[in-house]
């Protein structure tokens, strides 16, 4: 079988540039060859570091003194992917951070292929209500473990091992093509393509709710919402979905009838020359600035709320 390496980062704030963690796990013959992970110094003020970040991944600034920057591990972490491809669980974060730090530090990496375990997780046991790394690690029945980025590195290759397995295939790339994915892809000037379905665009007028009755007390009952850039947990389909089966409208751009903006992962490089925000953000904005009341929303309270 051929091999593969499974990353996970962490980050000491919302910025992506900003890794304090990576854990790695590389897959040679069907099994974990190498596992391990190391701190990294973000190069950072104590008072930069995010409370919340620090919460989640338990790191804080005191623990990753005197620890290599990213740049300065840089050349470690590519001779494990030049000739692998990586995978992670919800890869849009990992990879948006690898991304972010190879252009904070002016690196020009080779062509880079990637996938998800979550989507391929998704496609082997549809029947999960939710494939967030703890609920399939139970699922699959593995053991209990401490909570850093190698152990999460390597459940994220054991669910890889795990879900090719389960399809009937070889090989990652023949569990993918099975599942329906396409491999995401870096290029060598950061420029990127979400793994995941091939893209077909989808109309919001294409999606009927499977359900005839709804819940007039839900937050999406009744409300427009409409998303800019990539989701990493679901495909823009399955959100237009899930959004009309619980009474929500799904909308294909931003108007006076649009509630909610959900924001998921841009990719600076399809922005307008000069442009933080998508189209769809700045009209958004510019809509609020006249009076009307849009929400926008990450990713992860768009799910919550579901």
């Amino acid at each position: 079988m051929p091999g593969f390496v499974a990353i996970d980062f962490e980050t000491a704030n919302e910025d992506r540039s900003n890794a304090c963690a990576l854990g790695w796990a590389v897959v040679d013959n069907g099994a974990i060859a190498n596992a391990g992970w190391t701190p990294l110094d973000p190069g950072i003020r104590d008072d930069e570091w995010s409370v919340f970040n620090s919460s989640i991944n338990g790191f804080s600034a005191r623990d990753v003194r005197g620890a290599p920057s990213f740049a300065a591990f840089w050349p470690t972490l590519r001779t494990l992917v030049e000739d692998r491809p990586v995978v992670a669980h919800y890869a849009v974060f990992d990879l948006s951070v690898l991304r972010a730090e190879l252009r904070r530090y002016e690196v020009m990496p080779r062509p880079l292929r990637y996938g998800c375990s979550a989507l391929l997780a998704r496609a082997a046991w549809p029947d999960l209500l939710s494939v967030s790394l703890s609920i399939v690690e139970r699922h699959l029945r593995l053991l209990a473990r401490e909570r850093d980025p190698g152990e999460n590195a390597r459940a994220c290759a054991t669910i890889v091992l795990r879900a090719i397995a389960a399809l009937g295939q070889p090989d990652l790339d023949a569990a993918l093509s099975a599942a329906g994915l396409v491999w995401g892809k870096v290029e060598p000037d950061l420029s990127w393509r979400a793994c995941g379905l091939p893209h077909r665009h989808v109309r919001a007028a294409d999606i009927v709710a499977r359900r005839a009755e709804h819940d007039s007390d839900h937050p999406f009952f009744d409300r427009t919402v409409v998303f800019t850039g990539a989701l990493a947990s679901m495909t823009r389909r399955e959100a237009f979905q899930r959004l009309v089966d619980v009474g929500g409208r799904p909308g294909d751009g931003v108007t006076k009838d649009t509630n909610v903006l959900v924001v998921g992962e841009q990719d600076i490089r399809r922005l307008a020359a000069g442009e933080t925000l998508s189209a769809k953000q700045r009209k958004a904005l510019a809509l609020r600035t006249r009076g009307q009341d849009i929400q926008l929303i990450g990713e992860d309270d768009f799910v919550r709320s579901l």
